[in-house]
């Protein structure tokens, strides 16, 4: 090219395998202050990232410190377009730049990897609530239709009727420590924690927490943990939460079938 601003015209309509830059040609008598970098500045500021191998002769920590700014390679050589070294410099540097293209397509995929499995997960959640909300309208449907009409106005009343009836239940600690317990069973899984499991699923009875709310309270505890994960992944996060609820209320629901039927075998 006869000029730096004909090859940035060409470098606009055209993409190349690789940029050889010669400082011998790049400062000119009608440039003579002109550094070699300022031309892949120029290139670099047009968009273009194709590789970039700067020929010079001489060599400072600044031109290195500058070169490697510009993701250019920098071959050191008194031979210019004749140093044996440059086929190989140039080689060097389609590597670098595929090497760097492969890491942000990596990037991206995981990215959208990252934000797919976080609105899976809050699809799923939501959809775990929607069903927490059928099961409430299919129990009052059925007090509407069982029980006398005084008794209904009383019924509308009772806790496990109200939304989040689990926060006025349970003590901040005891939330505290589900949080914790749910922490630790996303990353270890189920492990040793079976009798913490089981300990913690008694001060849930105790409190009277129904299935329902004990459910409400780990859909809670999971939304609060997934935000907390930023862009990390969420499917097994969500994955092994659904085995800790799957555990809870198995625990939860044999307890109140023996409190059911301790009072009839006392009976016998």
């Amino acid at each position: 090219m006869s000029s730096s601003s004909e090859a940035l015209a060409l470098l606009r309509e055209t993409s190349f395998d690789c940029l050889v830059v010669n400082q011998a040609e790049a400062v000119t008598a009608h440039a003579p202050a002109a550094s070699p970098l300022d031309f892949v500045h120029a290139i670099r500021a047009s968009g273009c990232d194709d590789p970039v191998v700067l020929v010079v002769r001489s060599q400072s920590d600044e031109l290195w410190s500058q070169a490697d700014r510009a993701k250019c390679e920098l071959l050191v050589t008194p031979n210019g377009w004749e140093s044996l070294a440059l086929v190989t410099t140039i080689k060097r540097a389609m590597a670098r730049v595929e090497l760097q293209r492969a890491n942000h397509r990596l990037e991206l995929a995981d990215r959208k990897r990252s934000t797919r499995e976080h609105d899976e997960a809050e699809q799923l959640l939501g959809q775990q609530r929607r069903m927490l909300e059928e099961v409430q309208r299919f129990d009052s449907r059925q007090s509407d239709e069982t029980e006398p009409a005084e008794d209904r106005i009383s019924s509308l009343a009772r806790p496990w009727d109200e939304p989040e009836a689990w926060r006025t239940k349970l003590p901040r600690v005891v939330i505290e420590h589900y949080q914790e317990l749910l922490r630790t069973y996303v990353i270890m899984g189920a492990g040793n924690l079976g009798v913490e499991i089981a300990q913690l699923v008694e001060v849930f009875a105790a409190t009277g927490l129904t299935p329902r709310e004990a459910l409400e309270l780990h859909l809670d505890r999971v939304e609060h943990l997934i935000r907390g994960l930023g862009n990390r992944s969420t499917r097994h996060v969500v994955t092994r939460a659904d085995l800790l609820a799957l555990e809870v209320l198995v625990h939860l629901g044999e307890h109140y079938m023996r409190q059911v039927h301790l009072p009839e075998q006392g009976g016998e």
